[in-house]
């Protein structure tokens, strides 16, 4: 393809234009007449532009979900027709394999291999460890002793007065009640002495009755008091003016009519008081205590029996995994995301890098050796420590916000962990979910950063792999445009910049090295999607047409 064909693919509008008619099983409207789409249109599939004799190692993969490409349709046909391997999105992840109750389903994956075997494609692995999409309750859950100490909310009032309300607890639902419906409290409590609690619920003014009431004896009770909400209600007021002593509470649940809890800490395990307040005059203490009925004894697994027990859960899913895809997959991402953002030389930790609601960090269980033990497991579940090629992926390598630290910081990690003489790391995955610039500034340092961290990985000596490639664009005014918006001017330097990112790769990492670039979005991204909604990230526009963009890639390839 020569340069000038790249420039009109680059204006072009986009407006008329036929579908990928180089895949089976696609339709095709009527031709555009633009000379820049016929020229697009003319292009053969991507993996073509391929030279096999220069780059020899060079694999070109494609994203793809498992359910569309085991439709064996258009999906199928695509993949099959641009690609020489491809990676799922999500299906080979640890929640999406895991059940709530650790039971395993291999389904999808062993069908996805099947099929992409059968249509003449590798697979690449995706991904054996990472902290996000995990079974966050069932992982907890194997490292909490039913023995274990458990918390509760601890009341300590010093004197009974004369008011209810001269001593309040206060709780928030996650949102509001609703006027009409019916509502039920529940909870387990106990008190130093008998004592009927008095509940005032809460909206634009006090509903003092119905109230979910409920009487606290010096043995732990059960508590069920349902009640319906006169008007609409913010908070449940716990009048306790006239008790002097001790209350616990445990196990608070506000509950709809669709069985949904409305309290967001009602367990207190996690050691927050979220929601649950007091008036700030009212001089009782409030905090959260371990149960004081559960035994001196009380006090859960030790560091070493929660990391056996979840490195044999590690260890499940990786041996799982490797059964599953049958010797077929013969690379992966053994680690995703392991270093912090905030913290570049450091690893992720709960807190400072994520809620422990919504990820496992195992790295914080198993500890800073975690990837080693991860890298054993996969090599012994896999039998073929020859072939097998274990990755540890990464996104903002390619930053210039920071000067590449975070590369940085992920190639000392890296030392680290092949510094016991045992474990071998093969290759550094750069995920490059990267944004064109209209601004010739930042675009110019996006562009200095990239080479500087093909220049950092490249002098590792390991294998190189752009593994998730798409492009976003921002304005001059670094605001980003949505895909409608996109105007030729875009297009073209999108398609600039899809050049240089392969050309460049090419160009400074060794052929020894290189194991490939993966377009992680082949197509633009709709409204409402979960990832880069709505931007014009793909080579290929929602309908599967060619893009200027695709253009670029393609001349890329070619290493000229």
């Amino acid at each position: 393809m020569n340069k000038s064909i790249l420039f009109i693919a680059a204006t072009a509008l986009m407006l008329s234009a036929c579908a990928d008619d180089n895949v089976p099983g696609f339709s095709v409207d009527e031709p555009a007449t633009t000379l820049a789409q016929d020229s697009l249109n003319a292009l053969a599939p991507l993996k073509e532009y391929v030279d096999t004799v220069k780059y020899p190692n060079f694999i070109l993969g494609g994203g793809t979900s498992a359910g569309p490409f085991n439709e064996l349709g258009k999906v199928y046909a695509f993949d099959k027709a641009n690609f020489k391997e491809v990676v799922t999105g999500n299906a080979f992840k640890y929640a999406s394999v895991v059940k709530s109750d650790g039971t395993m389903d291999f389904g999808t994956v062993q069908a996805f291999v099947k099929n992409a075997t059968k249509a003449g494609l590798s697979v690449y692995g995706h991904t054996l460890c990472w902290h996000s999409q995990q079974q966050v309750a069932y992982l907890n859950g194997l490292i909490t002793d039913p023995n274990a100490a458990k918390h509760v909310l601890h009341l300590n009032i010093p004197e009974a007065k004369a008011n209810l309300w001269d001593w309040e607890l206060y709780v928030d639902p996650v949102k509001p009640m609703v006027s009409g419906k019916t509502y039920t409290l529940k909870l387990r409590v106990k008190a130093s002495q008998n004592y009927h609690v008095t509940v005032w619920p809460q909206g634009a003014s006090t509903q003092y009755w119905p109230t979910p009431a409920f009487d606290a004896t010096t043995e732990w009770t059960n508590i069920n008091a349902s009640f319906e909400a006169k008007q609409d209600l913010k908070q449940l007021r716990f009048e306790l003016g006239t008790f002097g002593g001790e209350i616990w509470m445990d196990d608070v649940q506000l509950l709809d009519p669709d069985g949904n809890n409305l309290i967001g800490e009602g367990s207190f395990e996690d050691g927050n008081l979220d929601g649950w307040s007091k008036p700030a005059w009212h001089g009782y203490t409030l905090n959260i205590v371990n149960d004081p009925d559960q035994g001196a004894d009380a006090g859960g697994m030790t560091d070493q029996q929660k990391k056996d027990t979840l490195t044999w859960a590690l260890n499940n899913f990786i041996s799982g995994m490797m059964k599953a895809c049958n010797g077929k997959v013969k690379a992966w991402d053994a680690v995703n995301e392991p270093m912090s953002d905030a913290a570049p030389y450091e690893l992720k930790t709960a807190g400072r890098d994520g809620s422990a609601k919504e990820n496992f960090y195992w790295q914080d269980h198993l500890g800073k050796d975690y990837a080693r033990t991860v890298i054993r497991l996969a090599r012994k579940a896999a039998g073929d420590s020859v072939n097998l090629k274990l990755f540890i992926n990464d996104y903002n390598l390619e930053a210039a916000y920071n000067h590449n630290a975070k590369c940085k910081g992920l190639i000392e990690m890296i030392k680290y962990w092949e510094s016991d003489g045992v474990t071998k790391i093969d290759g550094i995955g750069s995920q490059m979910h990267v944004t064109c610039s209209m601004d010739p500034k930042v675009q110019q340092a996006n562009e200095d950063a990239y080479v500087n961290m093909l220049k950092l990985l490249a002098a590792t000596g390991k294998l190189v792999r752009i593994s998730e490639l798409d492009m976003g664009i921002q304005d001059a005014n670094h605001q980003t445009v949505n895909t409608a918006d996109v105007t030729p001017e875009m297009h073209k330097r999108m398609a600039e910049y899809y050049k240089f990112i392969v050309e460049k790769y090419l160009e400074i990492i060794p052929v020894a090295q290189q194991y490939g670039i993966c377009v992680w979005a082949p197509t633009d991204s709709p409204k409402g999607s979960g990832w880069r909604a709505d931007e014009p990230i793909g080579l290929w526009n929602g309908n599967y047409v060619r893009k200027p963009a695709y253009a670029g890639f393609a001349e890329g390839l070619q290493g000229k």
